[in-house]
């Protein structure tokens, strides 16, 4: 399956630098130095500094998450349940974003002229 390099022909370097420059939010809590592209990205991620986390209930698993709803979403991917499944090739995936995201890929792919999702037709 074609990923964001193959697709837009960058390496995963030339992918690294291209979201450094795009991060332009910075952590301010001082050690941190996480970056951001986008504001609101930064100001969830600051909470986690200053909030209690719900964390992952899962055993074994140390996650934590500033709000419950990311936590719960979280939680599903440890169960073998993936609602969502690809026409084109039938990987099948816990939330729907997910599933969006890979039909995204597939179909720059077409553009590109290496179709993945025709191979799976």
């Amino acid at each position: 399956m074609p990923n964001e390099a193959t697709v837009t022909g960058l390496t995963s370097k030339m992918l690294g630098k291209r979201r450094e420059r795009e991060a332009t939010f910075i952590c301010p809590v001082p050690g941190c130095g996480s970056t951001f592209t986008r504001s609101l990205s930064l100001k969830g991620h600051i909470r986690s500094h200053n909030e209690e986390l719900f964390l992952c209930k899962w055993p074994g698993c140390r996650k934590g998450f500033t709000r419950q709803h990311d936590c719960k979403r979280h939680e599903q991917l440890h169960t073998n349940y993936h609602p969502y499944t690809c026409d084109g090739c039938n990987k099948q995936f816990v939330r729907m974003d997910a599933l969006h995201r890979h039909r995204e890929l597939l179909l720059r792919s077409c553009a590109t002229g290496m179709c993945a999702y025709a191979i799976h037709l």
